[in-house]
């Protein structure tokens, strides 16, 4: 018995073209990106005492849903594509209460 392999697949140098630039322009994309806004040289006073008063991160949970997510535990992140942004927050201030009483 002789067992036959299966054609190679057709080859397509346009897809392959395609797939080439947009990795290209992914890794362009990517490299620009940063999460710091300014630095600390350049920093105002206003900007460096809303940085300091953050030193639990509370502020940067409330008005960044991304910051939010990323504290979560995996299980949680997964269900945090459910909840409503009115949801987190509520979530946020009943924590940041049942911590002060």
């Amino acid at each position: 018995i002789v067992a036959l392999s299966p054609p190679p697949p057709p080859h397509r140098p346009a897809a392959m073209a395609l797939l080439r630039r947009a990795a290209a322009i992914g890794g362009a994309a990517r490299r620009f990106s940063s999460t710091a806004v300014v630095s600390s040289s350049s920093e105002t006073l206003s900007q460096k005492a809303w940085r300091w008063a953050d030193i639990t991160g509370f502020y940067t949970k409330w008005h960044s849903r991304r910051a939010w997510i990323l504290d979560l535990d995996p299980p949680s992140r997964a269900a945090s594509v459910m909840m409503t942004e009115y949801e987190r927050k509520l979530l946020l201030w009943l924590t940041f209460v049942n911590f002060c009483f």
